[in-house]
């Protein structure tokens, strides 16, 4: 029998903005092959429920060490860290491309995703992006593709001006 995994620890998150939210979860932490820590959190949010109102909700996302702050007293010892296990070190994330066959959408995975097929073509990052731009483009949630592209691709579309409010004025 396995043991349960231990409970996640509160953590603040720094914003770009600068503001923090203090007490989101921290639930593991990843090193990747060029060396760097990841760390998964989980922020408590609202969203809207099916028949109306609100229900609780909770964000997931991996950030850097920079974008965390200790809270005085946690002990963050406990949370499940993975380190590197590759020799590898690569110079850039690397992203695969599932082109459309038998029906289905074209998808993009990370390198190395188990659910790729030997149809897939190598991409860069801007590239992924590109592609998970065109329509009926999917990304993988089996792999970091959806966790780690999405955010980027959706940073800045509700805060572009309407095109009457680019006077300046």
């Amino acid at each position: 029998m396995t043991a349960p995994p231990p409970p996640p620890a509160p953590i603040t998150l720094l914003l770009p903005d600068g503001q923090e939210i203090g007490r989101v979860l921290l639930y593991e932490r990843q090193q990747l092959d060029s060396g760097l820590w990841m760390y998964r959190i989980g922020v408590p949010l609202w969203q809207t429920a099916a028949g109306g109102g609100v229900e609780p909700a909770e964000y997931s996302t991996w950030v850097t060490s920079e974008q965390l702050r200790p809270l005085p007293g946690v002990d963050l010892g406990r949370i499940p860290a993975h380190p590197r296990t590759h020799t590898s070190t690569p110079t850039r994330w690397a992203w695969l491309l599932d082109g459309r066959a038998h029906g289905r959408p074209a998808t993009v995975h990370a390198e190395g995703c188990r659910n790729a097929t030997d149809r897939a073509h190598s991409l860069g990052t801007m590239q992924a992006l590109d592609a998970l731009a065109r329509p009926g483009t999917t990304a993988c949630t089996v792999c970091d593709a959806a966790e780690a592209l999405l955010p980027i691709l959706a940073h800045g579309q509700n805060d572009m001006p309407a095109p009457d409010d680019c006077s300046g004025a």
